[in-house]
């Protein structure tokens, strides 16, 4: 079975995996002598995630290889924790995890092994962004219930927090790219604000001095809030129209394909999620709820078609709702006069 991504796994990995962005982010998170030592020129992500499949809908992982200042491998590993409040031990998660890159990476340079050779530095991150503070421990020796004793038997390892339902908006980092996602993952939990932090990213999006990259980062936002949100499509064109600066008469057509496209994606998406872990029924409702927003009340046998539904065929219909010019199209029926 293929693995089911999250919409906060893909978001994430679409913004941080390009190295400017995740340069700004450690610029932010870690300590100045931290960064000072690191050539952040050399940093190029390394494939593969680490994080348990079972945890995948909460957790995320990028991992970079940069170089040291003095010419020596260093690893930083970045964990996005996407619970709507902290996880006391997913310090147990990063050592677990750190332990299987550490593997990975002797694997990899067994060639090069000699018996003065040492495991490179492993920096861990940890961004947040659920609704509550985080309250967890950032070392493991937090953890550990140990008398006076046994304290040289106390374990170590830490790691750096960027908690964003803390931080203020302006200390995001000074990066386009960066900030807008930071603000998107930071307000993505509360449609209350939506307004705000919607026109608060377009206007950051609209930093970019290069065209295609405005597009591009816009999509990826809009293909995010899609899945997570189910916003008013008239709303959200308003919002582009008026905000975003190729919003205007000639760009107006573009921007509304823009909208239909994240919209469409993130439909298909939460449909195939939804079918895949055998939400069947939630999977037919979040279809049925784009097709009464296109074409108003459904008629009954349109609602018998969506119950008795297989998950092929609700994937299907999620594929045709938003560009099919019917309600029989969608369904592939007979026109019903």
């Amino acid at each position: 079975m293929s693995t089911i991504v999250s919409p906060h796994d893909r978001f994430f990995k679409e913004c941080f995996s390009r190295p400017k962005a995740a340069v700004d982010l450690f610029r932010r998170v870690l300590p100045t002598e931290v960064v000072n030592a690191l050539d952040l020129t050399t940093i190029r992500t390394a494939k593969g995630s680490f994080v348990d499949p079972k945890l995948r809908e909460h957790h995320t992982d990028l991992l970079f290889e940069v170089t040291g200042r003095d010419g020596s491998p260093v690893l930083v590993y970045l964990l996005a924790e996407h619970k709507s409040s902290p996880d006391r031990w997913v310090v147990l998660d990063l050592l677990r995890y750190a332990s299987e890159i550490w593997r990975e990476w002797v694997k990899r340079n067994s060639g090069q092994w000699t018996m003065g050779m040492k495991l490179p530095p492993l920096i861990p991150l940890v961004l947040y962004h659920g609704k509550k503070n985080w309250t967890a421990p950032t070392d493991i020796a937090d953890l550990v219930d140990i008398p006076a004793i046994l304290e040289r038997y106390r374990p170590h390892f830490r790691y750096e927090l960027l908690d964003l339902s803390s931080v203020a908006d302006g200390t995001l980092p000074a990066g386009v790219e960066s900030r807008a996602a930071l603000l998107t993952l930071k307000y993505i939990f509360h449609p209350e604000k939506v307004q705000k932090w919607l026109v608060d990213v377009i206007k950051t999006v609209n930093e970019l001095n290069e065209v295609p990259g405005r597009l591009e980062l816009m999509r990826i936002i809009l293909n995010y809030m899609a899945v997570v949100h189910d916003f008013e499509d008239k709303w959200l064109r308003q919002v582009l129209n008026e905000n975003f600066l190729e919003g205007d008469s000639i760009m107006l057509t573009m921007a509304e394909r823009w909208v239909q496209q994240g919209m469409q994606q993130g439909v298909k998406q939460g449909v195939k999620q939804g079918v895949q872990q055998g939400r069947r029924q939630e999977a037919g409702l979040m279809v049925g709820r784009q097709l009464r927003k296109r074409f108003g009340p459904l008629p009954e046998w349109a609602t018998k078609k969506l119950e008795n539904a297989e998950p092929e065929e609700l994937e299907q219909c999620a594929d045709r709702l938003l560009d099919a010019p019917s309600l029989e199209a969608v369904f592939q029926v007979e026109e019903r006069h």
